[in-house]
């Protein structure tokens, strides 16, 4: 670190090669870099912006809203692909702060396909006498997987009405182009602005989305839809919505509604609220369909106002893992996506009891693999599973077998974020725990919970020693099967521009 935390960091568009390379070698240097995540080359992502399948050249394309230097407000558009969402490629920016009417960034949108070419809706962020200007723009991609920008906006001058507009999510339903996006009003409640066209720009205000949430949270933004088994899912990120017991204990919230819209007066019946992650660390969730019809959501592993200790080496945030979407009732069931056995190597199996005293589990040691846990029987009142553990480092899973919890510590887990005023959260589970699937990577955990009943997702930032694995019971025992494979990293070229 101390070879290059004297760098000096300037607008990308100013940066001289050598200050790039500098830069590049700088974000290299740090310790809690992703082996099987999506990262950036430098800086910060700040949300997956478009995902599709390109049906003609058989591969995913994800954007991603990204911040080159650290503390800049200008986001561009970042791209990159893949065959199979387990392995990605980085292709370089495509959106850049560059024109009249996004100067002062480009938030997180969506894509449709019109005449058989891709088309991508993001709002526009200007500075006009002082104050901000939103508008939604419009783009598309050519042969060369080039975004050309439309030069007129699709819609502007809703100020009176709204404080501030953040993204938009493009629906085409009923013959009807629809576009949702996340919003603040005037009386600073969040909500969600709805427009109509019978074509891809002529739109109309149609007023907001009436969902009866009329206090929850002073902004909504990362708009989405999408249905599933047969339900219509309204995703967004509220912000400013208070704790209640063991509900919205993150600073913002990443969740859902389950129901129905009615897509005449825009209104939706729907259950609760719900959130994506029961951990720390998943916020700006982006839903797509899959080349096999599977409703698939990405988000961000990390929290708005939370400072991660990667910032020391000028780059934070990572994606998350592709997750299957499934409705079950008022509740959508998560579970990793089938493609990313592509990444497995290197099986190691194992099957026996444990008790009271740690079981060092030597064989399943590393920073980056998936651990399968079965639980087929136990009578122990706790479970302890130790992860990442080292000299003075461990994060732990805790299963209370009485009350069905299930319980993330990161007590020790090492470097804490700064921001994240807790070190624990914990779900009460419909069923008895049978089964953990565990995706560990060098800062970041992701737990499926009995087959995507729970979500829970932390970034971590232990020593380079914490690579142990070890097992426990408070009284009784358990009797377990695991099964543990190293995942392959995916190499990246280092691209920030693309010709």
């Amino acid at each position: 670190m101390e070879r290059h935390e004297n760098i000096q960091l300037k607008a990308l568009e100013t940066m001289s090669h050598n200050d790039l390379i500098s830069y590049i070698e700088h974000v290299n240097s740090c310790p809690w870099r992703q082996k099987y995540h999506v990262q950036s080359v430098i800086g910060s992502i700040n949300a997956p912006a478009a995902v599709f399948y390109d049906g003609i050249n058989e591969k995913y394309h994800l954007f991603y809203t990204w911040l080159p230097v650290l503390g800049e407000e200008e986001q561009h558009w970042y791209h990159v692909t893949s065959k199979d969402l387990a392995t990605f490629t980085n292709e370089g920016v495509k959106l850049k702060p560059d024109t009249l009417f996004d100067d002062k960034g480009l938030s997180a949108g969506s894509s449709v396909s019109i005449d058989g070419r891709e088309h991508i809706f993001y709002i526009g962020r200007s500075l006009s006498q002082q104050s901000f200007k939103y508008k939604q723009l419009i783009a598309h991609m050519d042969e060369r997987f080039k975004l050309i920008k439309h030069t007129v906006p699709l819609i502007e001058g809703y100020e009176d009405r709204f404080r501030q507009f953040k993204d938009s999510e493009v629906i085409f339903k009923n013959g009807r182009y629809i576009i949702l996006i996340g919003a603040e009003s005037r009386s600073e409640n969040g909500c969600l602005a709805v427009f109509e066209a019978d074509n891809e720009s002529d739109f109309e205000y149609k007023g907001i989305m009436e969902t009866g949430l009329e206090e929850f949270g002073w902004l909504w933004e990362y708009p989405d839809y999408f249905s599933v088994d047969g339900r219509d899912i309204l995703v967004f990120c509220p912000q400013g919505v208070d704790r209640y017991g063991n509900y919205f204990r993150n600073n913002f919230q990443a969740g859902y509604l389950v129901g129905d819209i009615d897509f005449d007066d825009y209104s939706m019946k729907h259950g609760e609220f719900k959130e994506f992650d029961a951990g720390f660390d998943f916020y700006a969730p982006k839903v797509f369909t899959d080349q096999h019809d599977r409703q698939v959501v990405i988000g961000n592993l990390s929290m708005p106002t939370t400072t991660y200790p990667t910032e020391k080496f000028h780059y934070d945030n990572c994606l998350s893992i592709p997750r299957v979407l499934n409705a079950e009732g008022q509740k959508l069931i998560q579970t990793p996506h089938p493609n990313l056995v592509n990444l497995r190597e290197n099986e190691v199996t194992a099957l026996g009891y444990f008790k009271q005293y740690n079981k060092r589990m030597r064989d399943f040691y590393g920073d980056a693999y998936e651990l399968i846990v079965e639980f087929n029987d136990y009578d122990a009142s706790e479970i302890y599973l130790n992860l990442r553990v080292g000299k003075r480092n461990e994060t732990r899973l805790i299963y209370n077998a009485e009350e069905r919890m299930f319980k993330l510590d990161t007590s020790f887990s090492g470097e804490h974020p700064e921001g994240a005023e807790e070190c624990e959260r914990h779900v009460y589970l419909d069923t008895p725990l049978y089964k953990l699937q565990i995706f560990m990577d060098v800062s970041s955990l992701e737990i499926f919970i009995n087959d995507g009943e729970a979500v829970m997702s932390a970034r971590i930032f232990p020593e380079q020693d914490a690579r142990g694995v070890e097992l426990s019971t408070e009284t009784g025992q358990c009797y377990v099967n695991l099964v543990r494979y190293d995942l392959k990293p995916f190499e990246n070229e280092e691209i920030i521009y693309q010709n």
